[in-house]
């Protein structure tokens, strides 16, 4: 019998959280849902953790293709009307799908609502909230995405599932880019966001997002977003190409300030003056050229991750 809300779970080497994840999902207010584990080819006891747990999951083992894959499987053994996207070290709060499912259920052109997370760490200690990291922006909520950042955590996103598929699948590669699909919803329907924290994200050494690598994370975004530009090109008219050229500039110099702090200085002043080249009008492109330029890899070395240490936000 179809269910309210499929939950899809892609899980990889997290035998020490999904217990507790699938704790926080069946002790929800909301019950009429389904629980999708797809094991990305764990190698640790993730799989006999999640069946230790007497959880209601259906798990499916597969051999490791990438969490957007996985996700993907989930999506096509789905019966929900909508559904979820939980990571096997996340937890839940336990009104999150009630709460969700009740906004979805008010108003039919509602393609996704999302909500702020908690940021917590091995311990369940919590460091901050999503939004004092990415608030969330005002406007448009597709057009700021692009301009600016990815303001909508993954943790917390519930989607109907009819829209979903509208604008296909997430691209199944490695380089889990599959927030950009919230943009392309975000431009063909409504979305609502509620400011309370509804899950808990954890962070970790062995996240996925922190694992990769920001050069690569960087250039999949520009990928992926130009993908989502060719394929809505009233959204491309919409954002203008100076605030694109502007949004890639500001990748190529992130991607130019975190290869400066990992020693490499040749290839980020390549990227300094792609970002100097794509936005010559912004001064922090031509301020972080400059620097970039000068003859002392030490200083510049140290000096980059003297700036990481302390968070500076750009």
């Amino acid at each position: 019998m179809p269910v309210a809300l499929s939950v899809i779970i892609a899980s990889y080497n997290h035998e020490n959280y999904i217990e507790k994840t699938l704790r926080s999902i069946e002790t929800q207010t909301f019950q009429d849902f389904e629980i999708i584990i797809i094991d990305d080819g764990s190698t640790d006891g993730t799989v006999e953790a999640a069946k230790r747990a007497g959880s209601r999951a259906r798990i499916i083992v597969q051999e490791n293709q990438g969490v957007d894959a996985a996700r993907n499987r989930g999506i096509g053994l789905s019966e929900g009307k909508y559904v979820c996207f939980i990571d096997s070290d996340d937890m839940e709060q336990p009104d999150r799908f009630e709460k969700q499912v009740s906004k979805l259920e008010s108003d039919p052109e509602l393609g996704l609502v999302f909500a702020d997370v908690l940021i917590v760490d091995d311990d369940d200690k919590v460091i901050a909230k999503m939004s004092d990291v990415y608030p969330v922006l005002p406007g448009n909520v597709a057009l700021r995405m692009i301009t600016d950042y990815c303001f909508i955590p993954f943790a917390t996103v519930m989607v109907r599932k009819e829209i979903f598929l509208r604008t296909g699948l997430f691209e199944a590669h490695r380089q889990a880019m599959g927030h950009t699909k919230w943009i392309e919803i975000a431009h063909i329907s409504k979305t609502s966001y509620d400011p309370n924290p509804l899950a808990c994200w954890r962070r970790h050494k062995s996240n996925t997002s922190r694992a990769t690598k920001k050069e690569d994370y960087y250039e999949w975004t520009r990928i992926e977003l130009t993908k989502v530009l060719d394929k809505y090109p009233d959204l491309r008219r919409a954002v203008g190409e100076k605030a694109i050229n502007r949004r890639f500039a500001h990748s190529y110099f992130l991607t130019g300030f975190f290869m400066a702090a990992e020693g490499n200085i040749e290839k980020a002043r390549q990227y300094y003056y792609k970002a100097v080249k794509t936005n010559p009008y912004s001064l922090m492109n031509l301020g972080g050229a400059v620097l970039i330029s000068l003859p002392a890899k030490g200083f510049l070395t140290s000096l980059h991750r003297y700036m990481h240490e302390k968070k500076i936000r750009w």
